[in-house]
This record gives C-alpha cells, structure tokens and sequence, in this order.
C-alpha cells in the first residue's frame, strides 16, 4: 500500500466518524451545527496518539486516558437528582465510547502507516 493511499483511507475514515458523530451525539449536546472545534480537536488527538505510537512510546496511551479523564470529570450539583445522574452516565458513556473510538483509530492508522513503510 501506498502513502498516498494510507492517507486517503485515513481521510475516509475520519469523514465517516464525523458523520456517525454527528448522528449519536446526544441531543443535549447537540448545538444544531457542526462543532468545528471539537472536530478538530478529535484530529490533533489522534494525531498525538499516531504519532506517539509510531514513535514507540505507547505509555502516551495511559497519558492520554489521564488527560481525559481529568478534563471530564466534572462536580455537578445535578448528580443529586435521578435525572442529574442519568444525564451524567449519558455524558459519560459517550466521551468514554468517543475516546476508544478515538484510540482505536489512531492504532489502526498506526499499522496502515506501518504497512506502507
């Protein structure tokens, strides 16, 4: 496989996710546009973890998951409510999925790069 193919089977991939982000996005969360900012945050991230991987520091990964986790966490006077905690878990299971998402991809393009080298 070629460079220039990795890098449009890269490009294709992030399109999709872009789009089935779109879609699952709870509807709290949504802002009725495209979150530019977001979009190309997801992209620096997995550029890091690529990066980092190919690089052969796979502990950028806990690195990584510690960033997350700490720019998630949140302390909510809703969580006391039912409903405080429900939206919570939602909020939660979608960065949680989101990020997985996230470095799965990065350790896909990780052996795509791999492959052409």
């Amino acid at each position: 496989m070629t460079a220039s193919y990795t890098v449009l089977i890269i490009i294709l991939l992030e399109i999709i996710l872009t789009i089935i982000y779109t879609i699952i996005t709870p509807k709290d969360k949504k802002v009725g546009y495209l979150d530019y900012k977001s979009l190309v945050k997801g992209w620096v991230e997995r550029a890091f973890l690529t990066y980092s991987l190919l690089s052969g520091y796979p502990h950028t990964l806990t690195l990584f998951g510690a960033l997350k986790l700490g720019t998630r966490l949140k302390h909510s006077e809703n969580t006391s409510t039912d409903e405080g905690k429900k939206q919570e878990e939602i909020y939660n299971n979608y960065y949680l999925v989101g990020n997985l998402i996230s470095v799965s991809l990065s350790i896909i393009y990780v052996n795509l790069i791999k492959n052409i080298a």
